[in-house]
Formats: structure tokens, C-alpha cells, sequence
């Protein structure tokens, strides 16, 4: 009996939740989606559109050539097995169906063979008999959603009747039903509210699991889309106000791959009724994305950013630049489309919608890269300085503020990295291996800050007594003169080296075209404290007093210290320091161990592609 009024009293409270939110998203429940599938990111009005475009752009015809052979390719393949990582979740599983269930259905809808068709349906019930879409990890969850919604939108006309049947009642299990209590029950750290990737990520596979269901679940659809929209700002807030997102370079592409997504779908399908798109930042994320990468395209690896494990190019770069009237974010990433059909860049997940959200809009006159931008975020400030692209040996350098105890930071407070003649010469190191023992203990004195990656002894920073930097330290730009002869930026670092110092400041100078100075002024607690300046580089060093050689690719780097006099260069091999973090080759330290004769001090090192 006891059992009974428990189930009668849940029944109940769910009824009136269901009724109070119901009642709170009327407007949203009469979202105006497309009556007819496909309406899901490449709708079925658009479809003679992109057949044109095979025929007559070039690259989309070589673009779709690549699709068929991937979805032949994946037509055969076997089918992944429902079964967690070592990290006791699927999400690469989720990732997998993504890519091939949006290959499949795509190259159904452009070539109409029915292979294509069968493949994909075999995924379908493949992934739909699973146990459930391990909730507990939830972006394996939103993921899988992803895929199984694209598919039952882009396949409707053509999916037998008892998969669509098979499809809907998974989708509601695996997705509605858990997002809509979610919103109701969740805390601030849930993954519908919190302030990471997960947010975004997680809300637009519902929202795209939802608006395939749509004519079955309309009520349920618009409450997801209302909380969505409700929801995904407490993450894209930081993106404010130039488009940085503080997580790192892998986590820009994983939360835009998504959120393209959602701005795609809501568009089509009513609008975007809570102003996504609007938010400050979001229309400049792409701009900043591609104006932090070195003239050779290479990435800024600051935070858990995963080396070579993420793709460059995408199609959300398509979608923005369409949407923001930016052809140079566009040309750009026709550019990496080109490169990634031959073999010089690899696709992520999401490859397909390359070719229906395809833009060829000309970029028309090219504009000037200015000589330094900054990019202020809340947590992390990006400054890019660049030399005269015109002229060989030009310097590029990006560095950054930071606060170590936020979501995927390191203690990079400060670092830089360098490019000139197309040869990167200082590194960084990337993201170590999440398992490790105590990786996400961020606060002061925590395990995360023992890996030699996660500390600031592996990045091109300056070291007080080799100490850490103040976990809960925040280092931002205090000063810019962008439009200076020499232009220059500093950034306060006084709360990350607090222990050591009673302030410290890094100046970034733009000498020249080929030459940057960088100067650290500190004001050290006790005036016996040694000053490190260290840098990581996989260049052959060589160094003789306060000059270093740098030399790679048949191309050379120089810096020299300039102050404090009578310091000198050293050189010693990248190492690890505990069992199981990934494995450093080829990386070599620079290090310049300064003295101040008083507690205050200057070291100021500069780096040039000239000779000095």
C-alpha cells in the first residue's frame, strides 16, 4: 500500500509539473515549425539548391565526390558495440553514429541509393535496441540524439514505419523525457545550466531530438525550446565581449559545432525567438577563431586543448559566415575543405553539413590583418600581435591572460606563442590525459597543478623560486595601444604570482615587423627571489650567454636578454613528472634564471627572425 501512494504521489507531482510548464511556454508550444520533413538543418526546400551547387562549384562537386565515398565506405562497416571507455562512458560511440548517420542519410538525399538507405536504417535500430544512451554522461546522450534525429528527419518519407515508431519512443525515453525534468529539478551545475560546453552541446541535441518529433510531442517541444533558449546563455555569456571561448580552441569547435547547429534548426523552424544569435560575441566567435591561428594556420593549444585530435575547419564556419555577412570567415574555410579532401586536414563529426550549408560568397577586397587585436573575455584575454604579412620573416605572436581554477584551464597565465617564416617556435604543450588521478582538482594547491602540462613549469611564462602560479589568480589586459607606432599590451599578473610578488606585470611590444619584446616587471616579496624566464620550443637550440639560436626547418629565430644584465640562457629536455601523463618528445626548455640587486626588477627578453 505504502508503494502505491508513493507511485500515485510521483504521478501526481509530474502531472503538475507538466501542467506549470505547459503553462509557462504557451508562446513557445506554438513554434512555428516546418510542417513537412525533412526540416532539420538542410531542409527539403533547399535541397534543389545544393544539387545546383554540386554541379557548378567545384569544390562542393569534389565535396560531394568525398561524401559517396565515405558513405560507401560506411555502408559496409560493422556496427560499434554498446559498451563504455576507460573513462566509464560512450561518447565517441555517439560521436561515430553522428558521423555515420549524417553521411548515410546525405548521400541518400544527393544520390538516392537505396544502400544508403538500408545502411542507415540498420544504424538506426542498431543504436534505438541499446540498453539506454548512458544519461549519466549526458552529452553521449545529446550526441546520439544528434544522430538518430538527423536521420528520422532526413529519411522520413523513406524509413519503414515500425523504425519511425522504433525512433519516437527512444527519443522520448532517452531524451525528452530526462530534459524535461532536468529543467525543472536541475541545479546551476546541471549540464542544462551550467556555464561550460555542456550547455550548448546538450541543449541542441534536444532541441534537434525534440523538433524531429515535433508533431508528435508539440507540447514537450516547446518547453525545450523556451528552456534552451533560457539556458544556453549562462555558457555563450562568456563568449562576450569578442567571441573568446575561455575553455581552449577544442572547446570553441565543439561548442560551435553544436550551437551552429541550434542557430540552423531554430532558424528554420520560427526563429530565434531567445536571441541567440544576438548575444554579444557570437557574431565575432569565428572572426576570432581564425585571427588566433599563425599565418600557418596552427592553433593557440591553451587549455585541454587536444593536439591534432580536432579538426581546423568546419561547417559551422559556413553558417556563420552566411549569417554574420562575413565571406572572409567563409573563404577561409573553403580553404580548409580543400585542404581536408587532400589528406592535409582531417573532418570532424560533422563533415557532412559542410556541403549543404556550403558558402561560395566571394570575399571580394582583401582586408589588412591589423598589427595587434586584442580580444577581451571575462576570463580569458587574447592579445594577437603581426608583423607585415607582406614581407618574409614576419612575426606572429597570441598570448593570453587567464584564470587557472575555470573549467579546462591551465596555469598558462601569461604564455605566448611565436611564428615567423611559417615555423612555430615556442609550443604549447596541449592537454594532458583526463584520467589521471585528481586532473580536475583546480583549487590552490590541488593535484591537477602536480602534471607538468596543467603547470606553469611547461609554459613560456616566468617562474618566481619555480613555484606555482596562484591557482585562483586572474591575469588580464590592464593596458593596450593597438594603435601606436609600437604597438603594445600589458597584462596584470599581480594575483597570479601574489605569493611571490607584490606585483607583476607582462608588456608585449611590437618592435617591428620581424622583432617583439617582451617585458616583465615585478616586485618581488623578498628580494633574494630568482625570476625565471622559460620558454618551450621543439626547435635545436643553441645558446651562448643572453643570445639563443633557434633553428627548424632550415629557417632561423633569435631572442637575447636584454635586462637584467649579466643573465644568461640555459637549455634542458621537457619532462614528466608523474607515472601516466602523456609522453613529451622533442621539446626543449629555454630558460633565463634572473637576480635583482633590489625587489624590484625587470627581465625583458626580445625575439626577432632577424639576427641581432
Amino acid at each position: 500500500m505504502k508503494n502505491v501512494i508513493i507511485s500515485t504521489s510521483r504521478m501526481v507531482k509530474s502531472i503538475m509539473l507538466l501542467a506549470m510548464l505547459l503553462l509557462t511556454c504557451s508562446t513557445w508550444g506554438q513554434q512555428n515549425w516546418l510542417p513537412n520533413h525533412p526540416r532539420l538543418l538542410f531542409t527539403g526546400a533547399e535541397t534543389s539548391e545544393v544539387k545546383e551547387l554540386i554541379k557548378n562549384e567545384p569544390l562542393a562537386g569534389e565535396l560531394a565526390l568525398y561524401l559517396k565515398a565515405e558513405a560507401d565506405s560506411i555502408a559496409e562497416a560493422p556496427q560499434l558495440p554498446y559498451e563504455m571507455d576507460k573513462y566509464g562512458n560512450m561518447l565517441w560511440t555517439s560521436r561515430a553514429y553522428v558521423y555515420r548517420l549524417g553521411t548515410l542519410s546525405l548521400a541518400y538525399r544527393i544520390y538516392g541509393e537505396d544502400k544508403y538507405l538500408k545502411a542507415a536504417n540498420d544504424a538506426i535500430l542498431w543504436v534505438c535496441n541499446f540498453p539506454d544512451w548512458d544519461p549519466k554522461h549526458y552529452l553521449d546522450t545529446a550526441e546520439m540524439t544528434t544522430a538518430v534525429a538527423i536521420a528520422y528527419d532526413w529519411l522520413f518519407a523513406e524509413l519503414p514505419q515500425a523504425t519511425k515508431q522504433l525512433v519516437k519512443a527512444n527519443i522520448y525515453k532517452n531524451a525528452i523525457h530526462r530534459v524535461l525534468r532536468e529543467y525543472e529539478k536541475g541545479g546551476p551545475g546541471s549540464w542544462a545550466k551550467r556555464e561550460t560546453n555542456w550547455n550548448v552541446v546538450c541543449n541542441t541535441g534536444m532541441v534537434l531530438g525534440a523538433l524531429a518529433v515535433a508533431e508528435d510531442y508539440p507540447q514537450e517541444t516547446g518547453i525545450i525550446l523556451e528552456n534552451a533558449a533560457r539556458y544556453m546563455p549562462n555558457c555563450l555569456k562568456l563568449f562576450a565581449p569578442d567571441g573568446v571561448c575561455y575553455e581552449g580552441p577544442a572547446y570553441w569547435g565543439y561548442t560551435n559545432r553544436y550551437l551552429s547547429m541550434y542557430l540552423k534548426a531554430v532558424t528554420d523552424n520560427g526563429g530565434d525567438k531567445g536571441g541567440i544569435a544576438q548575444l554579444p560575441g557570437i557574431n565575432r566567435t569565428a572572426l576570432y577563431q581564425i585571427r588566433t591561428l599563425t599565418p600557418s594556420g596552427h592553433p593557440f593549444y591553451f587549455g585541454n586543448a587536444g593536439i591534432g585530435h580536432e579538426s581546423f575547419g568546419g561547417p559551422a564556419y559556413f553558417l556563420y559566415g552566411k549569417m554574420f555577412h562575413q565571406p572572409e570567415v567563409s573563404a577561409w574555410n573553403r580553404n580548409e575543405v580543400a585542404k581536408a579532401l587532400h589528406g592535409a586536414r582531417m573532418f570532424d563529426q560533422l563533415f557532412f553539413l559542410s556541403l549543404p550549408w556550403f558558402d561560395d560568397t566571394p570575399t571580394g577586397k582583401t582586408s589588412t590583418v591589423p598589427a595587434m587585436e586584442v580580444y577581451h573575455n571575462k576570463i580569458n584575454d587574447i592579445v594577437v600581435f603581426n608583423g607585415d604579412r607582406n614581407k618574409k620573416g614576419s612575426i606572429y605572436l597570441v598570448a593570453k591572460g587567464g584564470l587557472p581554477n575555470q573549467a579546462h584551464q591551465q596555469m598558462d597565465c601569461g604564455t605566448f606563442i611565436v611564428e615567423s617564416d611559417g615555423v612555430l617556435w615556442t609550443e604549447d604543450l596541449g592537454a594532458d590525459d583526463y584520467d589521471l588521478p585528481g586532473f580536475w582538482d583546480g583549487k590552490p594547491g590541488g593535484q591537477r597543478w602536480k602534471y607538468f602540462r596543467n603547470n606553469n613549469f611547461s609554459h613560456n611564462v616566468i617562474n618566481i623560486d619555480h613555484s606555482l602560479q596562484y591557482a585562483n589568480g586572474h591575469a588580464f589586459v590592464c593596458e593596450e595601444h593597438p594603435e601606436a607606432k609600437q604597438p603594445s599590451v600589458k597584462l596584470n599578473l599581480c594575483e597570479v604570482y601574489k605569493e611571490k610578488a607584490k606585483s607583476a606585470y607582462r608588456k608585449f611590444t611590437l618592435l617591428n615587423n620581424y622583432t617583439i619584446e617582451v617585458e616583465d616587471e615585478v616586485n618581488l616579496l623578498d628580494a633574494g627571489s630568482k625570476v625565471s624566464w622559460v620558454a618551450g620550443t621543439k626547435a635545436n637550440v643553441e645558446v651562448n650567454g643572453n643570445k639563443a639560436h633557434f633553428m627548424r626547418n632550415g629557417k632561423h629565430f633569435y631572442m637575447q636578454i636584454i635586462a637584467p644584465a649579466g643573465a644568461m640562457f640555459k637549455t634542458y629536455p621537457a619532462k614528466n613528472t608523474y607515472k601516466g601523463e602523456k609522453t613529451i618528445e622533442g621539446i626543449t626548455m629555454l630558460e633565463a634564471e634572473c637576480s635583482f640587486k633590489e625587489t624590484d626588477g625587470k627581465v625583458t627578453i626580445q625575439m626577432s627572425s632577424k639576427k641581432f
